[in-house]
């Protein structure tokens, strides 16, 4: 779904514009719902990195337990839609999406001799803040961390170069060992790994959620194709998990086309982000049911961005029960005052004071 998108100084405001152990080891079955279709599953115990945290084995194990039967309330970063949420509804989100956007080594938004300039914002407040933020709620939040990534080389200042259409970058060239743009690629991995060791130090596991929106060609690292993506995905878990010792993430993958799944080894759960028109309540089944077709019913499933929440209740009665749902930026864009009652209220769903 394209976005429009404003950055000042390391924040991002969006407008809606319309050795790795294997899935069946371990399997623990979710039972089907006794209302609506049923869906059985069988999905691993534990994530799959091997060597996870211990918290990240917790966050799993919990959202695990929980799939199937309810779904997690989640919500963009943005303290006015935390607030508006919690005086209408009562409740606050339980899971907080941030994102790594400005630690982006080729970042187009610096700020440098009067204008935009390339490099990262380090002193970004999103990691510091997801950190703060986890801790405050007792160590009870779920921290959710995407990277709209600012492609390695290429592009011109002050423009979204996570966009393909902004940016000469070619990820074919960048899945190529000892190209100056796999070279460039690693480097900016090896950036955003510095990021996610602070998070792992300070004791917080990640829903981590790169590369977004396989199969759609506006982003740089899927403009050229799934063999492309593919790799990258690959590559980058590699040098996250291999190379530098991170153990903390939940990896979420993002698409709803087989051809551009990485595989049960590197996925532990899949995702769609939904946006079928402002104040549009669906269920999503269809998007639901494409992903539990590509992993085999082997993998959890949330709705990983979002408009208009789905209606809840209703995807759980029809057999599509989100893990969760994470609404994107200005949440009353697409959702009304009722609807957000009728979401954050329901004993289906779990928030922050509810977990």
């Amino acid at each position: 779904m394209k976005k429009i998108y404003f950055s000042l100084t390391g924040i991002v405001l969006c407008l809606i514009s319309c050795s790795k152990n294997s899935a069946t080891d371990t399997a623990v079955e979710v039972k089907p719902k006794p209302t609506g279709t049923k869906m059985a599953y069988t999905i691993s115990k534990t994530p799959v990195d091997a060597n996870s945290t211990e918290g990240a084995k917790s966050l799993y194990a919990y959202l695990l337990s929980q799939f199937g039967t309810k779904t997690i309330s989640g919500q963009t970063d943005n303290d006015a839609d935390f607030a508006h949420i919690k005086l209408v509804t009562g409740f606050t989100p339980l899971i907080r999406d941030y994102d790594m956007q400005p630690y982006s080594p080729a970042y187009s938004y610096s700020w440098a001799n009067g204008g935009f300039a390339f490099g990262p914002y380090n002193g970004s407040p999103n990691v510091p803040n997801a950190i703060n933020w986890y801790n405050s709620t007792n160590k009870k939040a779920i921290i959710d961390f995407q990277w709209h990534w600012h492609s390695p080389t290429g592009g011109t200042v002050g423009t979204n170069t996570f966009y393909q259409q902004y940016t000469t970058f070619d990820v074919t060239k960048a899945v190529i060992a000892g190209t100056v743009e796999n070279k460039a690629t690693v480097s900016d991995i090896d950036s955003i790994a510095v990021q996610l060791k602070k998070l792992s130090n300070a004791g917080v596991p990640i829903i981590w959620r790169p590369l977004h929106e396989a199969g759609g060609t506006w982003f740089w690292w899927s403009a050229k194709g799934p063999a492309a993506y593919k790799a990258l995905w690959t590559l980058m878990y590699d040098r996250l998990v291999n190379h530098h010792g991170i153990h903390n993430l939940i990896w979420m993958w993002n698409g709803n086309d087989a051809a551009w799944y990485p595989g049960d080894d590197f996925v532990d759960i899949a995702s769609i982000d939904s946006y079928p028109g402002n104040f549009v309540y669906t269920t999503d089944a269809i998007e639901f049911n494409k992903d539990y077709a590509i992993t085999g019913a082997k993998k959890m499933i949330a709705m990983s961005e979002n408009g208009p929440i789905p209606d809840v209740q209703a995807a759980i009665n029809v057999g599509a029960s989100w893990s969760f749902f994470m609404s994107w930026y200005d949440i009353s864009v697409g959702n009304s005052d009722q609807h957000l009652k009728d979401v954050y209220q329901n004993p289906n769903v779990i928030n922050l004071e509810n977990r």
